[in-house]
């Protein structure tokens, strides 16, 4: 591509641009002392507080701020649609469809902006420009007016803002831009022929994973305790549990003790109370076929063993008086592993190691990790920014474990693990409920993350609770995504529920053997294994902004219903001759099918011939 700049002095701005076709325009409020300098192909401009340069380094541009004291911001105009980014709260897809205020971009637990726990600095759209940003930044993606409320970070209720507004949805008044803030900003710049092209560049950057999770792991669901029964378990709760799933016929494979199997947390040792004989449960749940993990964080509570050897030995993050720092979390308050201290990683993966050796757990499922959760005063064994927390958390997690999940991810595209959404609402909209579910894995996806583990189907059941109805539209739009996980019985909501989550629980494992080619595929080239429909037709229009149909590899369109009490719905085709799955019609794409029958017992899924 032969791209050509242009540059103006007051306002400041550099636009690329491909025979007269505006692809991105860089602002800057602050005026230069002088005019630009340019040849071309390179940038140069002396601001008051700060030096710019964009300069082209092979096949991208490069743009810089200094000195590394001075604070900068830029503005970035972006035709067409716009992705990546990572998980959001209120996740719309494409991102024109929101309104996030301009804030710290770090990887959070719940974000009062919206901002979730697998964030990737890298956006972009639908005519192939995108942006990387490698240095600590504030973002802003189409702002909302300055009048628009800002939430604060909190687990209460109280305060935290709705689901549906944070971000805020795009009403008209957003202000089109992507906003950078930050010290020694470096954004690289790069134009690609469409979306699907511009990823292959997002995937070179950040890499890709070179092995595969385990593939039983792809195969059949996971179950967790934690929807079902919170934390109100003990030894007996689980062995029944496991015996539910086997008389009502599921396929399974792990069986996830979550929160709370054990006294004080950061303590690594069974409630003797609630589990007289942790390893003949698991001997027995064995024996019954399933492997077994459990969940750990972390924190530690101040009254653990485990948190008075870490204060000891300097393993936790410290206050500057060298004492631990007792951070918030959503169990309470306690200390916090230093994932920058070697000793301590070595610690703490050698008591599950341990852990292992006597109970016979098969792995872990690791929570938390994010970055809001590293006070901005913290002491810390090696000086980090905030986001490099998740990072080092997550990639010393993939480095012991392969049988096990995580929920953060700051560039940690290259770990083989599974990567498991943000906690879903019981709802069934785009503000974090089971349509959801879809958005995100299409985003996650494209910021270079293919495992995604999909959160329990039905939600968490905090505040609302599931029917029949929603359980059954859930698995089937889980029937086809890379992994499975049940944690609210679907037989509790009725016999129709029961036999359909069944049905489509089983379509899953018919179809592991396709999805696990896929992820094979993903080790090799960093394609996601679930596609929006664009990655078939990238420039039309339907299908840059489809959000309720997806691609399981090239091969296989799926247009799962989303809305309750819906029996029919539209379905997009991309170009092609596609058969429906169930009655085995032949459609040519591309085309718009009005009205395509949906009964509730069938999930419309079309494969390609050719």
């Amino acid at each position: 591509m032969t791209i050509q700049l242009e540059t103006t002095s007051s306002p400041f701005s550099i636009s690329f641009k491909q025979d007269n076709i505006l692809l991105m325009t860089v602002r800057t409020s602050a005026t230069p002392k002088a005019n630009p300098r340019t040849d071309g192909l390179n940038v140069s401009a002396d601001f008051p507080r700060f030096a710019l340069r964009c300069e082209l380094v092979a096949d991208h541009w490069v743009l810089t701020t200094s000195p590394v004291e001075a604070l900068a911001e830029v503005t970035v105009e972006i035709p067409g649609h716009w992705y990546g980014g990572g998980e959001l709260i209120h996740q719309q897809f494409p991102l024109n469809k929101v309104m996030l205020h301009n804030a710290p971009f770090h990887t959070f637990d719940n974000g009062p902006t919206g901002l979730s726990g697998k964030l990737t600095p890298a956006w972009f759209s639908s005519n192939g420009a995108m942006v990387i940003v490698d240095s600590p930044v504030e973002v802003g993606i189409n702002q909302p007016p300055a009048d628009y409320l800002r939430f604060k970070w909190t687990f209460a209720t109280d305060g935290r803002g709705e689901f549906a507004d944070r971000p805020f949805l795009n009403n008209g008044h957003g202000d089109g831009l992507f906003t950078f803030k930050g010290n020694a900003l470096d954004l690289k710049i790069s134009f690609s022929e469409n979306a699907v092209e511009a990823h292959k560049k997002l995937v070179e950057h950040f890499g890709h994973p070179s092995e595969t999770p385990p593939e039983d792991l792809f195969t059949k669901p996971t179950w967790t305790t934690w929807a079902r029964y919170k934390t109100a378990i003990n030894q007996e709760v689980v062995l029944q549990y496991a015996n539910d799933i086997i008389a009502h016929d599921y396929p399974f494979n792990v069986l996830e003790i979550d929160d709370r199997w054990q006294v004080y947390y950061g303590d690594l040792g069974f409630d003797p109370q609630r589990f007289p004989n942790p390893k003949a449960m698991i001997d027995e749940l064995h024996a019954k076929g399933f492997k077994v993990t459990a969940w750990v964080i972390p924190f530690l509570d101040p009254q653990s063993q485990a948190f008075a050897e870490g204060a000891k030995n300097n393993w936790l993050v410290r206050m500057a008086d060298g004492s631990p720092y007792l951070v918030e979390w959503w169990q309470g308050r306690g200390g916090l592993l230093d994932v920058t201290n070697p000793s301590a990683l070595d610690w703490f993966f050698g008591r599950l190691t341990s852990l292992q050796s006597e109970s016979g757990l098969d792995g872990f499922k690791f929570d938390a990790g994010e970055a809001c959760f590293l006070p901005a005063d913290a002491v810390t064994h090696q000086k980090i920014n905030p986001n490099e927390y998740t990072q080092i958390y997550v990639d010393a997690v993939a480095k012991h474990h392969r049988l096990t999940e995580v929920r953060s991810g700051w560039k940690n595209q290259r770990a083989p693990i599974f990567f498991r959404q943000w906690d879903k609402t019981t709802s069934w909209g785009l503000d974090n409920g089971l349509h959801s579910v879809l958005t995100g894995i299409l985003a996650l996806g494209l910021a270079g993350y293919p495992f995604i583990l999909p959160d329990m189907i039905g939600g968490n059941e905090y505040d609302e609770k599931a029917d029949a109805e929603m359980m059954i539209r859930w698995t089937q739009l889980n029937a086809l995504l890379p992994a499975m996980q049940f944690s609210l019985p679907p037989w509790e909501y009725g016999a129709e529920s029961a036999t359909l989550c069944r049905r489509y629980a089983n379509l899953h494992t018919e179809f592991a053997p396709k999805i696990f080619e896929l992820a094979k595929e993903s080790t090799r080239t960093g394609a996601p294994i679930i596609r929006p429909v664009f990655w078939l037709d990238a420039n039309n229009e339907t299908a840059l902004t489809c959000d309720d149909e997806f691609l399981l590899g090239d091969d296989i369109l799926v247009a799962p219903v989303l809305f309750p009490q819906m029996r029919q719905r539209d379905i997009y085709l991309p170009p092609g001759m596609w058969r429906d799955y169930w009655t085995k019609q032949v459609f040519t794409g591309a085309a718009m099918l009005k009205e395509y029958p949906a009964p509730l017992d069938v999930l419309p899924f079309f494969e390609r011939e050719g």
